[in-house]
């Protein structure tokens, strides 16, 4: 920590209120998801009221059942069209997840757990890149774009059946409805909008080919977990790698993924004068980050607290708060754990987390957390 800083800029806000913004910033969000529900809307009405005018009567409570009863299966079918077309052009799957369900990789397996819902989406598939594959404009493109063509194929597919071949009519309105969620799941995805700090592919899309500063810290971003994937840890990420942070970037979560890569990097390197904008950046933002990135910013904010600052009430009060996120955080919160033991002089539960520590540290997903994880635990067990 430099010399005369405050700790407390590092302390996390208790339930701190977000700085209202303008009444017309305020709105947008709302303006959007109005036009964006109209366009939908419509196109649905234009397909949907011939199609409807044709179904013989009690044929409409059959296709509204196909509606319900499919969108998780198409929340699925989505995502799997990002994990083939991600796959497809060499990257690597670690997780996915449908609400509240997670498929995560542990080494050369994978396990199922119950993870939290995550405000803002139904499902996601988190795919690496490995090395140069998976890191080009195209290759994102390709990526996001699998998701919603997987869905208007399955439409396709559904509506073709429900039309030409024979059925009892209560199941081609049943194939009909699925048909239609299908396509309003794939469409509305393309969409250049963002929700609870979630960017859909069409905006994310949008930024690739638009070439704007956030596709660019996108890149950057996959670039270093491709490097952390290969197990290049974080002190040996070149200077030419980190994530520039210009002003203009409109992805908030994006900037602050950034500033946690970073972070990360100048906790490797044990420098806490280059940690140190960036943690209190980080601090100064949580309360306002997007649900998924608290357990993630709290993880990287008691890391720092714990190998750079050495503070207990520092590292104590980011613990509390390493929960949610995309991935299990379980391995770290051990480890974390393990570490307000040292502080407490407390060699039995020191002895107890770090065993907890090392029978979790499988979950971690790529090989430079992985090391880095495991070179902190054998220092703690030193200690003992």
């Amino acid at each position: 920590m430099p010399a005369g800083a405050d700790i407390a800029a590092l302390m996390p806000p208790p339930d701190a209120p977000v700085s209202p913004r303008a009444g017309w910033r305020r709105s947008l969000p709302t303006l959007a998801g109005a036009i964006g529900g109209a366009v939908v809307g419509v196109g649905a009405a234009m397909i949907g009221i011939p199609l409807l005018d044709a179904l013989p009567p009690g044929a409409m409570t059959a296709l509204l059942l196909g509606v319900v009863l499919s969108i998780w299966p198409h929340v699925v079918l989505h995502e799997a069209g990002h994990a083939v077309a991600g796959l497809s052009r060499g990257m690597r799957a670690i997780a996915f997840g449908v609400g509240p369900l997670r498929c995560e990789r542990r080494g050369t397996r994978w396990r199922w757990r119950r993870g939290g819902r995550l405000r803002g989406i139904g499902g996601f598939a988190a795919l690496m890149p490995q090395g140069t594959r998976g890191l080009s404009r195209f290759d994102q493109a390709v990526f996001l774009l699998g998701g919603p063509m997987a869905n208007v194929v399955i439409a396709a597919l559904l509506l073709a059946c429900a039309r030409w071949l024979p059925m009892p009519v209560h199941l081609a309105a049943a194939c009909l409805g699925s048909a239609i969620a299908a396509a309003l799941m794939g469409l509305g995805n393309l969409l250049p909008l963002q929700f609870s700090g979630w960017r859909l592919d069409g905006r994310v899309l949008l930024d690739l080919l638009r070439r704007t500063p956030d596709a660019a810290l996108h890149l950057q971003i996959n670039q270093l977990m491709a490097l952390s994937l290969a197990g290049m840890r974080p002190r040996d990420w070149p200077e030419a790698t980190m994530p520039m942070l210009p002003a203009s970037i409109a992805s908030h979560g994006l900037a602050l993924s950034g500033r946690m890569l970073r972070l990360s990097r100048a906790i490797d390197r044990r420098d806490a004068a280059a940690a140190w904008p960036d943690a209190v950046a980080l601090a100064a933002a949580f309360a306002a980050a997007p649900a998924v990135s608290r357990g993630p910013i709290a993880v990287t904010l008691a890391s720092h607290a714990a190998l750079l600052v050495g503070d207990r009430a520092l590292l104590a009060a980011w613990r509390l708060r390493c929960e949610g996120g995309l991935l299990d955080l379980s391995p770290y919160r051990a480890w974390l754990d393990a570490e307000l033991a040292r502080f407490d002089g407390d060699a039995s539960a020191l002895a107890t987390h770090l065993a907890d520590a090392r029978t979790l540290a499988e979950r971690i997903p790529d090989a430079a957390s992985r090391t880095v994880f495991d070179e902190r635990l054998d220092i703690l067990a030193q200690g003992l």
